[in-house]
Parts: structure tokens; C-alpha cells; sequence
């Protein structure tokens, strides 16, 4: 038996799944060490003064608790009350997964695995997240835009108000999704079904204008503190010319494409080429770029590690121990009954 897992965990990295965006994010980062000359990237990187880290670790922690306070209100809006030590644990885990393609669901993920909480219905507040979060860099987009490229304001428009059209459609499948939970009989179908009613009236309950309305101010604020630590890192590290605005919009652009592809690509390897790319239009160039988006990798990610790591590491076992893992019921007690056949 032994000697077949290595095979078997072999097989699965295999997957296309898998090994896609692996791939994916492999070729991105070596056509972004093309574009820009990473030998003076790496010494700029170096020399990256230890003051940049100390505010880069106070914006992450600031972004981190708004953050964590709008999952936290929008799970309440859902009646999903996890104890701090849940809530604490599935946050984390979503922040430190969250450049993997689908990565912040594992917080979902793990709030079913140690208590009852349905996926699907926690699942909301997620997207709902992902959405507010879409929707204000749109908006931003719209309103501030990036020289020399006159055509991205009206098309974030576009997609900003076709993100509202695709909620309003979306939310009508219900219906359907109750009907076909009554008629099919395959367990993993049938189970799917569940999860997908779950998710579609967390966001239809969470689609009210004041929830929204927090939720978007909640979301300019964290993603305010993001673009302060950005720009910190460019001004420090040669990019002496890099306003806040410069720096929110090249920062928006990149993680506007990322968060429009629904999660389907990974952020490593986009980000940098799409940053690069948004930076040049500010007449930046792309080893300057290079260096920018590469250095707030490094800063950013080494601090919601930090950050996030221990606490994980810390909770993990004490919540595994303490709740048995499990599936949630198969069927939860307003799933079906709530709606007609």
C-alpha cells in the first residue's frame, strides 16, 4: 500500500486541473523575468529598506481586521455565528490560499469540516465579497482609469454593469435548482443541488442595498490599505514617481482581470505581467515594474504569512481534536421545504 501513494498523490498533481495552472504561472513569471532584468530587480528587492516591511506589516494588519469584519457581518446577515475560534481558523486558511485558483473558498471549506456550517450557504458570504470587491475596482477603474489607455474606462463600465446584470440572473435559478433537487436521486447530483440553493439564497438575503452598501465601503477601505503598502514599496525601491493614484490603478487593473476570470487562474505569474503592463502605461518601465510588482509580492505575502500562519497552525489542531470531522446534514431543514415541488 505504501508504495503506491507516492503514485497516487503523483496522479493527482497530474491533473489538468493541476498541473494547467502550474504551468500557467510558469510561463507567466519567466516572460515577466524576459520583459524586465531580474538581476537588478533582485538587488533592488535586497535593498528594500526595513521601515517599507514594518508599514507593509501595519497595512496588512489593517487590512486583515476590515477584512475579517465584513465576513464576520455578512455571515451573521446569513445566521452563520461560528465561535471566535472557527471564524479565526477558516479566515486564515482563506487568506493564505488565496492567490490558488478558488483559494479564499477554503474558508468555507473549513468552516463545514469543523461544525455543521453547509458550504454552500457560507459560500455567499464569499462571493458576495469576491463581487463588492470586483465592483469597487471597477468603479475605481471607471473613475481614475490609466493613461494612454482611453478605452479601459468605458469597458470597466461595461463589465461593471454586466457583473450586476450576471447577480440579477443568477439569482433567478433558485427556482430551477429547488425543482431539480425534487426530481434527481444521484447522491453527489442531489448534494450538489443543495450546496448550490444554500449559496443562492445566502446571496439573494445578502443582495439587500444596506448589506451592500457596508460591504463596499468595508472593501475601498482594505483595498485602500493594499494600494498605501504598494505604493510604499515602489517609492522605496527606485520608483521614486509613484503617486497613489498610479499606484491603486496599476494595482486595480491587475486584480480586476484576476477576479473577472472567476478565480480560474492563479494570481502568481498574472499579476506581475498584467502590473508590468498597467505600469509601462504610466511610463514606467518594465524593469521598474518588474521590481514593483515583484518586491510587493515578496512584502505582502511574507506578511499575511506571518500573520496568518501561526494562528493556523495554532488552532488547526485544537479544532480537528475538538470536532469531528464530517459532512454537514444532507439536507438542511429549509433547503426544500421552503419552496414548492
Amino acid at each position: 500500500m505504501n508504495s503506491r501513494n507516492p503514485l497516487r498523490h503523483l496522479h493527482k498533481l497530474l491533473q489538468p486541473a493541476v498541473l494547467l495552472p502550474l504551468i500557467l504561472t510558469a510561463a507567466l513569471l519567466t516572460l515577466a523575468f524576459k520583459l524586465g532584468d531580474l538581476a537588478q530587480v533582485l538587488s533592488r528587492v535586497q535593498s528594500m529598506p526595513i521601515w517599507v516591511m514594518i508599514f507593509a506589516l501595519a497595512m496588512v494588519i489593517s487590512y486583515l481586521v476590515l477584512k475579517a469584519w465584513q465576513l464576520h457581518l455578512l455571515l451573521a446577515n446569513l445566521g452563520v455565528r461560528p465561535d471566535w475560534k472557527r471564524f479565526l481558523l477558516a479566515f486564515s486558511v482563506g487568506e493564505l490560499a488565496v492567490t490558488l485558483p478558488f483559494g479564499i473558498f477554503s474558508q468555507n471549506w473549513v468552516l463545514s469540516v469543523t461544525g455543521d456550517t453547509h458550504f454552500g450557504r457560507s459560500s455567499a458570504a464569499t462571493v458576495v465579497m469576491l463581487l463588492t470587491e470586483t465592483a469597487v475596482i471597477l468603479l475605481f477603474l471607471v473613475t481614475v482609469g490609466i493613461p494612454r489607455w482611453p478605452e479601459l474606462r468605458p469597458i470597466a463600465l461595461v463589465f461593471l454593469l454586466g457583473l450586476g446584470l450576471l447577480i440579477f440572473g443568477v439569482l433567478r435559478f433558485e427556482h430551477l435548482a429547488v425543482r431539480l433537487a425534487h426530481k434527481l436521486n444521484q447522491p453527489w447530483v442531489h448534494r450538489t443541488l443543495i450546496e448550490s440553493i444554500g449559496l443562492l439564497r445566502g446571496l439573494r438575503q445578502l443582495s439587500n442595498a444596506r448589506a451592500l452598501g457596508i460591504n463596499m465601503v468595508l472593501a475601498a477601505l482594505y483595498l485602500g490599505a493594499l494600494a498605501f503598502a504598494f505604493q510604499a514599496v515602489g517609492n522605496s525601491i527606485g520608483v521614486s514617481h509613484l503617486g497613489y493614484l498610479a499606484a491603486a490603478s496599476i494595482y486595480a487593473f491587475s486584480l480586476a482581470v484576476v477576479l473577472l476570470f472567476g478565480g480560474l487562474i492563479s494570481q502568481i505569474g498574472t499579476m506581475e505581467i498584467l502590473g508590468m503592463t498597467a505600469a509601462q502605461a504610466w511610463g514606467i518601465n518594465f524593469t521598474d515594474g518588474l521590481t514593483l510588482m515583484l518586491g510587493f509580492r515578496l512584502v505582502w505575502t511574507g506578511a499575511m504569512w506571518l500573520l496568518n500562519l501561526p494562528i493556523v497552525a495554532l488552532l488547526w489542531r485544537s479544532m480537528r481534536s475538538r470536532d469531528k470531522p464530517g459532512t454537514p446534514t444532507e439536507t438542511s431543514p429549509d433547503d426544500l421545504e421552503e419552496m414548492p415541488h
